[in-house]
């Protein structure tokens, strides 16, 4: 049976458990050790940092040149990664073994992995990298735990199966989308307390800040459409119609893009962040899922069934470059130059 078809419409939780294998925590020395390839040319474009899940490696892709620079092994079935600040350091999360996975992106190698709640997905980065955000699907939870020990710090409770995650770090908010209960969950992530939710369309999935913090982007996977939701009231403004499956979404830097990678759909919609319209459709790679902007020009998206990272020309609404990485790619973060100020990360999907 294909990869194709042996992934379901929903969780695909099935795919996931034909993966899973018995891991000792903290990983055993020598058991995921790195795999690194060749470097072809310098690092001077951005660094994406893909996880593909079936092959349970992090994949480190010059986006200027499209070539792959590093291949780093990690603990079965990975989903979602995170980067901190400085882009030293990258965290997976692995949902049916429990764990979340620390790298040394400069050492190209796995640090340690630590056990975080029951099913731990989406992941962020906070306070300055000593601390991370988790989702734990089984556990309808949000889950604060120190980066550098695993130690669980804090906890939130939010709807049925927390998916995607996204962080506003100067309102000090983070917001779930709580796929089960059609909602997506407002977490104060100084007292991990619960202040508000916000309905949505069927089983949201991804989330995206737009740049200055004013908007949330939801996909929803189920309704086929984007709930665009006002942060200052929690009104959601309008609702888009982007294609089949929505499971990634981004905003660009300029502000004027939201991109929807449909995985059904085979599409990336692209809309006009200004009218809440779809100006543009294009056919990029085989079951699109997480995209990520790489500025305000270009986009990378993980193409899942076509084991493969592609760039996305936004203005010409074409693919530039296809970049094979290993088999099952889910979920992208971009890493940060020194510069920057932090990582554009996009949601994953259980």
């Amino acid at each position: 049976m294909s990869r194709r078809a042996r992934r379901p419409a929903g969780w695909p939780r099935a795919a996931i458990l034909a993966l899973i294998v018995t891991l000792p925590v903290p990983a055993a020395p020598g058991q995921a050790g790195p795999q690194v390839v060749p470097q072809v040319v310098p690092q001077a474009g951005p660094i994406v940092a893909v996880v593909s899940q079936q092959a349970g490696v992090v994949t480190l892709i010059d986006a200027d040149a499209a070539v792959v620079v590093a291949e780093i092994a990690v603990p079965r079935v990975p989903a979602g990664i995170a980067a901190s600040a400085d882009g030293r350091t990258l965290y997976v999360t692995h949902p049916d073994p429990g764990l979340v996975s620390r790298i040394d992106v400069a050492g190209r190698r796995l640090e340690a992995s630590f056990r975080v709640g029951r099913e731990p997905f989406a992941i962020a980065v906070i306070e300055e990298g000593r601390a991370l955000l988790v989702t734990d699907w089984a556990g309808n939870a949000l889950i604060r735990v120190d980066a550098a020990t695993g130690r669980e710090t804090g906890r939130a409770a939010t709807g049925r199966s927390p998916a995607g995650l996204v962080v506003d770090a100067a309102a000090g908010r983070a917001y779930v989308a709580d796929r089960e209960s059609q909602q997506v969950s407002v977490i104060d992530i100084a007292a991990m307390t619960r202040t508000a939710t916000i309905a949505t369309g069927r089983a949201p999935f991804a989330l995206a800040l737009s740049p200055g913090g004013e908007r949330l982007y939801v996909a929803n996977v189920q309704s086929g459409d984007l709930s665009v939701i006002d942060t200052a009231t929690h009104v959601e403004t309008a609702r888009v119609k982007v294609g089949l499956m929505p499971y990634g979404v981004a905003a660009t830097p300029d502000r004027r893009a939201i991109l929807v990678a449909n995985q059904q759909g085979g599409t990336v919609a692209i809309i006009d962040a200004a009218s809440d319209r779809v100006i543009a459709r294009t056919r990029l790679g085989d079951y699109p899922e997480g995209i990520v902007a790489l500025d305000s020009r270009r986009a990378a998206m993980a193409s899942w069934a076509g084991d493969a990272v592609v760039i996305l020309d936004i203005a010409g609404a074409r693919g530039t470059d296809h970049i094979a990485v290993g088999a099952g790619p889910r979920s992208l973060v971009v890493l940060p130059a020194p510069e920057d100020d932090g990582p554009a990360a996009e949601g994953v999907r259980p």
